[in-house]
């Protein structure tokens, strides 16, 4: 067993994503738009398990870096808030959280029904339905506990929810951007408001075709490295203050970093202090990176061999749906636009991974293509605040019935 600490567990993110970088310059990823970080961090989890299994050799990484790199992230993207832009936005984030409650109830009816064939503890189903899927590892931590406990009595519950979660992960962060891509060449295109549009690309859209190539030239050249160290200094400074708050609160610290994100922001604003947009959009987009591979290489995969097959089973179906769901349902119900492609990969990232899966997705779509901040603004506003809740609403009511 090796175990890396800190230092050495960055580094090897920052290996994983600049190989990610590489592979991604390939033709083959680049027309399936995976993100560099799911390039790299697939790749090395190949490796790992090649060696865990034909050596004994087992590698071991410091979990403490992915919560900070989070937390950046999100801090920059309340410190990224354009004041001067209005978005209307508010009818279709009714609707996304919406569609995302619906394929909820979807989960957990699916879950039930499949497990219920096999003579299985219909608990299960919920288990390997929103609590794994849509929840991830955190809201299966959470129902774990609860789930072990009388009436249920699943002592292995745990076990169960990490997997079910390591497989959505995998899967949501792995088909969600080419979904996307999928949807916007077959429909998008063809029409002629996708062209005008295209044309309009934000200025920091333009720039970052080369993701780690712009951040080098932000710290290497003279004329940026000014605003990206301001950057950085209020990004760490949010991430400190949410981390603080976090031990005396207990909520996600995320939402302390958008909060005090956007007081900094509002702050800046009513002052008359511009801020480096695009700097801040590069470092969190490499913080999101960065905290996607680590991620990937913590997977463990031997938990998702031993799930069993009931298990297996109802996890594929439940795939089946989610891309069912996203390309019949909410990509339609968006008016098969350009934002509806966006939302409807940013869906499957967020029902069958996590929050920020779905945030690389639909990064990775719109350095591809062009930027939305409406759909980046529903995305955040649902996966940060109102997804988990509305989760749990539902979780609980499918347990009172059961």
């Amino acid at each position: 067993m090796i175990s890396f600490g800190v230092f050495e567990t960055f580094g090897a993110g920052l290996l994983i994503l600049g190989f990610g970088y590489l592979l991604s310059r390939l033709r083959i990823f680049s027309v399936l738009c995976l993100p560099a970080a799911v390039l790299g961090g697939v790749f090395a989890l190949s490796v790992l398990v090649f060696f865990s299994h034909f050596f004994e050799l087992k590698i071991s990484f410091d979990e403490s870096p992915k919560e900070s790199l989070l937390l950046a992230f999100f801090a920059s993207l309340g410190l990224d808030i354009d004041f001067s832009k209005k978005s209307n936005f508010s009818k279709n984030f009714f609707i996304f959280l919406g569609l995302c409650a619906f394929i909820m109830v979807l989960q957990n009816l699916l879950g039930i029904t499949i497990i219920s064939l096999f003579d299985k503890q219909k608990e299960l189903g919920l288990i390997a339905g929103s609590i794994s899927l849509s929840g991830s590892f955190g809201m299966g931590a959470f129902w774990s506990q609860v789930l072990k406990t009388e009436p249920y009595n699943i002592t292995n519950a745990l076990d169960i929810s990490i997997a079910c979660a390591t497989f959505g992960v995998l899967f949501g962060s792995v088909l969600g951007a080419p979904l996307g891509a999928f949807l916007i060449e077959k429909f998008v295109l063809k029409k002629e408001n996708f062209r005008l549009q295209s044309k309009e690309k934000s200025p920091s859209q333009k720039e970052l075709g080369n993701e780690l190539g712009n951040a080098l030239v932000l710290f290497f050249s003279k004329k940026e490295l000014k605003n990206t160290i301001i950057s950085a200094l209020l990004l760490a400074f949010c991430v400190l203050c949410a981390s603080v708050i976090k031990l005396f609160i207990s909520l996600p610290a995320i939402i302390f970093a958008l909060i005090f994100a956007f007081m900094l922001r509002v702050l800046c604003y009513f002052f008359g202090l511009n801020l480096a947009h695009k700097n801040l959009a590069l470092l969190g987009n490499f913080c999101l990176a960065l905290f996607l591979a680590l991620a990937l290489i913590s997977i463990d995969l031997k938990a998702l061999l031993d799930i069993g097959l009931p298990l297996f089973v109802l996890l594929c179906l439940e795939l089946v749906l989610m891309l069912f769901f996203v390309f019949f349902i909410t990509f339609r119900v968006f008016g098969r636009d350009y934002e509806a492609a966006l939302l409807s990969s940013a869906q499957c990232g967020l029902c069958l991974g996590a929050t920020p899966i779905a945030l690389a997705n639909l990064e990775k779509l719109e350095l591809r293509f062009f930027s939305s901040k409406s759909a980046l603004a529903i995305l955040c506003l649902s996966g940060v605040f109102f997804i988990d809740f509305i989760n749990v609403l539902v979780i609980w009511l499918f347990l009172s019935f059961l």
